[in-house]
């Protein structure tokens, strides 16, 4: 399959091996990778003895990766895009016209960097949740307005407390 990350064409074949687990062969590079977690806006992989987490959400035609110091914009070959865009349709932001955004784990609000009535578009920056001593940049994955923000800087929230109320309309 042909994957393109921001402006960088790579030729990968991904074969899984268990339900979250996966040899991902990019080049002439064999990876192994595991998906240790995953919520409606974040994934935790570990590839060989490392660990990474991002921030995700599905635009209209890729998913953007985002860690604490970059964003990727993936686009897949047209196989792999209808997976995506079978995600897009089951998920909770495209299925419902108002969505509460979750903590996905626990920790305490840093940053908050949108306020009621605040148009929001996908991966738009919404809060800064430290956690483990990490700051995790929490992004939107779909496109709307802020309705509500239901906690403040310097709130300790636990892993599914509501965070934001966004409506799609």
């Amino acid at each position: 399959m042909k994957l393109n990350v921001n402006d960088l064409s790579l030729e990968i074949d991904i074969k899984k091996t268990n339900p979250n687990k996966f040899e991902v062969k990019i080049g002439d590079n064999q990876h192994k990778v595991e998906i240790l977690n995953i919520t409606d806006n974040q994934i935790t992989i570990l590839i060989g003895n490392r660990v990474f987490t991002f921030n995700f959400a599905l635009s209209e035609d890729s998913i953007i990766l985002s860690d604490s110091l970059n964003d990727y914009h993936c686009k897949a070959t047209s196989k792999y895009q209808e997976i995506i865009n079978s995600y897009r349709s089951t998920s909770s932001g495209e299925a419902k016209k108002e969505k509460l955004l979750k903590s996905p784990m626990p920790g305490l609000i840093t940053k908050i960097f949108v306020k009621p009535g605040t148009k929001i578009k996908v991966g738009d920056k919404l809060l800064i949740l430290e956690a483990m001593k990490m700051e995790n940049e929490i992004r939107s994955d779909l496109d709307g307005v802020v309705e509500e923000v239901l906690v403040n800087e310097g709130t300790a929230v636990e892993k599914g407390s509501s965070l934001l109320k966004i409506s799609t309309n």
